[in-house]
């Protein structure tokens, strides 16, 4: 449909620039023809579109030769991306006054390239390129149609590229965008705008004959009128989101958090000002890990006008400042949507500054083991075309995905697509594995560390930690067996082999892990309680073991625990000695700050009389200088 809004910019086109709507005017004011052109402008501007191209088809049937109407049912049917329908009268058009059309041949360059025939296109814009009656302001859109027309030339389309509407079930007449799909490749969940000032989140479930009915999304999450995409954690309880909440946010758009609880949805969560800003920010795509928030924003300081940030949760659950992905990914175009897949290294994302086939297109990049990003890859054609590609999903399998597109066939405006990927643009399929770890005795949950083994020679492929909610998730790829050693402070290590036979149809698995609590009387050195040099003051990262010592001693409310110091035999032994109990007194007050009673604690500095290792070396030296406790149960 032509808008207001396109309908000046129409008129524009026809008076100001080919400047024959007076001549015609004059010409034939009282023919029949004029007059149904009349009518034809006026459906037009009250927005009947299709009134509007019955009565520009019988104004050209009264006269072939009047020139008005053939372009105006031009501009319509480029407006309404009929462009096979389009192409032929701007040829008409151009025998009737080449003279006046000839400036504007870049019009009908880009419609071949909307249908993909990029060939055309460009050798349109090089027949014509020298014409002195082409307008400047059309100049820049020649430019980026050829740059196009080469992209695409020297980019063939993948024969293997399936491209299917979702159907009725999920598009309708309204626009339907921003799809995302459920971690176990189930439920589509997507936004549906009825109108300019009202957008809601649908679901519809897939099932072996296609997609269920759409039905709107429950709860408080749909509230606002304006919303954005939604990404959740992989166990589908944890949502994050955009919406312009009025008087909620900092900007216009912010991202929110929301959890289930008792099948509702919680009241939705601003982030905070570490993520949200005065500006737009919007997309939201979440890490499977729960760790890395990725999203767009047109904050100032970036590359564009919109640009990639990421968010980081720190050891304390807490999220970091955000950070502009950097030139790897953002350019002086504008860079949306991204989408962050399961394996938690390929990056999926929208871009108008990448080399590309026309508009808006969808690109791949990949996290290298360094932290930094691959140079992106565009996904190809059919599934890019000249006309400006919005919002991606990739399912888990890591092949097809779901994109919003106004085709050809689209119930009305943008539609959701399937589409498969390409090998080379292709996500590596995960296998997720939720569970918890917890203590055997008390059956409470327990922060860990693991290390996910190579079953075969229990070599370490990677760690990662989990907190005090012993809440373990984890996306991992295809395997036969692999291992996982956990450990937890004052437990029992345990090393337990996963198989993909535990795993369901869905690639899924849940599984409780216990750790024997350590029963008699221990002794254990601090690894990762650090003080500045000769000096009593903690420094920052030593909170993270000590507050597992507090977490211990409050599950065990009858243990008492002995803090020593002790140091190498560098320098007077009377100030190693005293330096070595201020610094088990510096342990103490930390505990006894934390709850932690002064009647279950003693300290003790030794200085260097208990070495544990030979101080005629660095090395040596560098074990004995520590701190260390015994627990006595």
């Amino acid at each position: 449909m032509m808008n207001r809004a396109h309908f000046r910019n129409f008129c524009c086109f026809i008076i100001l620039f080919l400047g024959i709507w007076n001549r015609s005017v004059a010409q034939t004011n009282t023919s029949p023809a004029q007059k149904i052109y009349q009518k034809a402008l006026v459906a037009l501007d009250e927005q009947k579109t299709n009134e509007c191209i019955v009565l520009l088809q019988e104004a050209i049937q009264k006269d072939p030769q009047f020139i008005d109407p053939l372009l105006t049912l031009f501009q319509v049917y480029l407006d309404t991306k009929k462009y096979n329908l389009a192409i032929p009268l701007f040829d008409i058009a151009s025998k009737l006054d080449a003279a006046t059309t000839a400036p504007y041949f870049i019009k009908q360059a880009m419609a071949y390239a909307s249908i993909g025939d990029y060939e055309k296109a460009k050798k349109l814009i090089e027949t014509n390129l020298a014409n002195e009656k082409t307008n400047s302001s059309m100049m820049s859109k020649v430019k980026i149609t050829l740059d196009a027309c080469n992209f695409a030339l020297s980019h063939p389309s993948h024969p293997d590229i399936i491209i299917q509407n979702a159907g009725d079930s999920v598009n309708t007449s309204a626009a339907e965008y921003f799809p995302y799909f459920s971690s176990k490749d189930s439920v589509l969940y997507f936004m549906r705008r009825k109108n300019i000032r009202r957008e809601d989140f649908y679901t519809s479930h897939l099932l072996p004959q296609g997609f269920t009915k759409a039905v709107l999304l429950a709860d408080s999450i749909n509230d606002a009128d304006k919303k954005g995409s939604v990404s959740f954690l992989p166990d589908m309880q944890t949502l994050y989101f955009a919406a312009d909440y009025p008087e909620q946010g900092y900007g216009r758009y912010d991202i929110y958090k929301s959890i289930l609880k008792n099948n509702k949805w919680s009241a939705p969560k601003n982030l905070g000002y570490q993520i949200n800003t005065d500006y737009w920010d919007s997309a939201p795509s979440i890490s499977p890990d729960g760790k890395a928030l990725y999203f767009a924003s047109n904050r100032p300081g970036g590359y564009g006008g919109i640009d990639l940030y990421v968010a980081y949760k720190n050891e304390q659950g807490v999220w970091e400042e955000a950070a502009n992905l950097g030139d790897q990914i953002n350019t002086e175009g504008d860079e949306q949507t991204p989408f962050i897949h399961s394996d938690n290294q390929t990056l999926y994302f929208s871009s108008t500054g990448w080399p590309g086939f026309g508009g808006a297109d969808f690109y791949v990049s990949r996290k290298k083991i360094d932290g930094t990003w691959s140079k992106p890859i565009n996904l190809g054609s059919p599934i890019n075309t000249f006309d400006n590609e919005g919002s991606i999903a990739v399912a888990n399998n890591g092949k097809d995905a779901y994109i919003a597109s106004d085709r050809s066939d689209s119930r009305g405006g943008l539609d959701i697509y399937k589409i498969s990927l390409s090998k080379e643009t292709q996500a590596n399929s995960k296998w997720f594995l939720s569970g918890q770890i917890q203590d055997s005795k008390s059956k409470k949950t327990i922060s860990s560390n693991i290390e996910i083994l190579d079953a075969s020679d229990q070599s370490v492929i990677f760690k990662l930690g989990t907190d005090t909610t012993g809440q373990l998730v984890l996306a991992l790829p295809l395997f036969d067996s692999i291992a996982m050693r956990i450990q937890s402070p004052f437990h029992e290590k345990i090393i337990a082999k996963i198989f993909n036979s535990d795993f369901n149809d869905n690639h899924t698995a849940h599984k409780v892990f216990e750790l024997n609590p350590i029963q008699n009387n221990f002794t254990q050195t601090f690894t990762n309680v650090l003080f500045n040099s000769e000096s009593d003051q903690l420094l920052p990262g030593s909170e993270k073991e000590l507050n597992e010592l507090v977490v211990y001693l409050i599950q065990q409310p009858k243990a008492t625990i002995i803090i020593e110091g002790h140091t190498d035999n560098t320098g007077n032994a009377e100030k190693n000695k005293a330096l070595s109990l201020k610094r088990a007194n510096a342990i103490a007050k930390y505990l006894i700050k934390q709850k932690i009673s002064p009647s279950r604690i003693s300290t003790f500095g030794y200085g260097d009389t208990k070495p544990i290792a030979s101080n005629e070396t660095e090395k040596g030296r560098q074990q004995n200088r520590r701190t260390s406790f015994t627990i006595h149960l």
